[in-house]
């Protein structure tokens, strides 16, 4: 044997256990991770839908409830806004989003059962998956302390915190990172990656085809991926490769036609209404009462107020210098070995991380209006941009004092942590219901039959577009879970009294309009004289934050009435 041979494979033998130390210092700090992200989402875990979102967590609760509550026969296969057993007939049908997204909560149900904990113990298992795939593909592209701190700050971003068990964010999420993973493996752009092979081909295909089928959002990842694939043998000046480019078209763009038919279909094939709802999203979105038509600088203020508390003031200041004069200072030094620290800390695949919040706030712009979570795709993007700054900044300090330099680092993560924890406790201290209405509905919940029915002064009933149709407010139904009746005069509730459907009465102590205020206290009166009142629930005067915005709902008292429980005499 050759004496380079020799010393060449010594060298190889001494260098692999190097490389899995490496590796396994890496993923004991990405389980670490890991488990802070888990603890963070479990905060409160047993929360009922009441704090930010309400909406949306109810909505999706509801509907996943009625998939394991009904049968098929009744759902055909659908989301429905249905309440009660047995329910109404002709249920009105969820059928604004892909239905696999709707249908994913009810899994974490049929697992861990029907309460509000199942959905989030279903986010935190998906979150923690999404987070090590994330940590996987940054692995492939920065260093190992880079990937670390990128992955750190997205786990304690308050977006993250506090949507991250949302039901549709973070599998749509996953895919959309699974999708890139198996890009850049094709690409060959992951060091120290797997060799690309069928098996990534098809797992971009799939995951292209389920991201859309889980939410429309879906369709901004996918652009992203193709848009990239385009731009980069543009600038490389060669042919895209055939079999990757007909995956990146017929994969979302069948499961996008394939969207389109099952809402079509349930709408009656009324494809108006499809197209009234992108304009709906991709317009002034919920803010119609605001504005009279869009406004772009409204809209960057309601952008920069969302950033502010979804990501934090810190991480924004810091990642904006890395995006202006940092990355300046990182394209303008040579490849020389004494710049090779600055050359490291380039944005790697930049666009592909940028895009899909490009396109996802600026072609659905409406929505960004009344939903913080909107701005989450640029989580990945902010993470990595504020760790390569404060790698960069090391390196500076490094070559003055290495100790300066740690001390740089851990103050500067400090000051984001405590900033990122105090906007996560901002987000769970806002509440968009009262605790005390919610508690209301759900003891009604155990005192009416499932077979029976609430008799109402109000409705609760919500409608945010006409092609959605009217439905009780998510955070009612999901509580209360009867159907609701509105009767408003003695005569009207004494006659559905008697139809021996209603035990029980509800009316507000106070209206916001005028003429109801003024009639409540005379139908109260009324129905003292002839039904036993069984409960009274004290009203909510609501809080405002420091700067004046709302931070807990304002509550009317409420009084409930027996209607199977008359007043002797009357």
């Amino acid at each position: 044997m050759r004496k380079e041979d020799s010393l060449e494979g010594s060298q190889t033998l001494l260098g692999a256990p190097d490389q899995s130390n490496k590796a396994l210092s890496f993923w004991l700090c990405a389980g670490l991770l890991a488990l802070l992200l888990a603890s963070i989402l479990a905060r409160d875990i047993n929360r009922p839908f009441y704090g930010l979102h309400s909406w949306a967590d109810a909505a999706a609760a509801w509907r996943a409830k009625a998939y394991l509550k009904y049968d098929l026969k009744y759902t055909k296969g659908l989301a429905v806004w249905a309440v009660g057993d047995p329910p109404g007939e002709n249920p009105n049908r969820s059928l604004d989003h892909p239905q696999l997204g709707l249908f994913l909560p009810a899994l974490d149900m049929l697992v861990f059962g029907i309460n509000e904990r199942s959905m989030r113990i279903g986010g935190i298992i998906r979150a923690v998956i999404c987070l090590l795939l994330f940590l996987r593909i940054l692995r492939g592209l920065l260093d190992d302390k880079t990937a670390l701190l990128a992955g750190l700050l997205f786990v304690i971003f308050p977006i993250t915190g506090f949507f991250g068990t949302l039901a549709w964010l973070m599998p749509v999420h996953l895919l959309n990172l699974l999708a890139v993973w198996c890009y850049l493996v094709i690409l060959g752009s992951i060091k120290d990656g797997p060799e690309a092979r069928a098996l990534h081909k098809w797992g971009l295909g799939l995951s292209l085809f389920f991201i859309l089928q889980l939410r429309w959002e879906g369709l901004f990842y996918a652009m992203a991926i193709g848009v990239h694939y385009i731009f980069r043998c543009i600038r490389r000046k060669q042919f895209p490769e055939k079999t990757l480019l007909a995956i990146l078209i017929i994969a979302p763009l069948s499961s996008l036609i394939l969207n389109f038919v099952v809402m079509a279909a349930g709408h009656g094939w009324d494809l108006q209404k499809i197209w009234s709802l992108f304009v709906w999203r991709a317009a002034k979105g919920e803010m119609t009462n605001v504005m009279p038509k869009f406004n772009w600088g409204m809209w960057f203020t309601r952008f920069w107020q969302y950033a502010l508390t979804n990501f934090t003031l810190p991480v924004l200041i810091i990642a904006i210098v890395y995006l202006t004069f940092g990355q300046l200072l990182v394209f303008t030094a040579d490849a020389t070995e004494k710049a090779a620290a600055a050359v490291k800390r380039r944005f790697p695949q930049f666009w592909l991380f940028l895009m899909p919040a490009i396109f996802q706030l600026l072609i659905l712009r409406g929505a960004l209006w009344p939903h913080q979570y909107w701005e989450f795709p640029l989580a990945p993007f902010l993470a990595i941009a504020t760790a390569l700054a404060i790698m960069l900044l090391a390196d500076f300090l490094g070559k003055i004092n290495r100790w300066a330099a740690n001390v740089a680092v851990v103050l500067v993560v400090g000051i984001i942590f405590i900033s990122c924890m105090t906007g996560l406790d901002y987000y769970y201290n806002i509440r968009w219901q009262s605790p005390n209405k919610i508690k209301m509905f759900k003891d009604l919940n155990r005192m009416i039959p499932p077979d029976k029915a609430l008799l109402s002064f109000e409705h609760f009933i919500v409608n945010q577009h006409s092609v959605k149709g009217p439905h009780y407010r998510p955070e009612i139904a999901w509580c209360l879970d009867r159907e609701i009746v509105v009767a408003r005069t003695p005569a009207d509730i004494e006659k559905m009294a008697k139809t021996d459907r209603f035990p029980y009465y509800l009316m507000p102590g106070m209206h916001r309009d005028s003429r109801a205020a003024a009639y409540l206290p005379k139908l109260r009166n009324e129905l003292e004289k002839r039904y036993k009142m069984v409960t009274y629930v004290p009203g909510d005067p609501g809080q405002a934050a420091k700067d004046g915005k709302p931070l807990r709902a304002w509550m009317p008292s409420y009084f409930i009435f027996d209607l199977n429980n008359s007043v002797a005499g009357s």
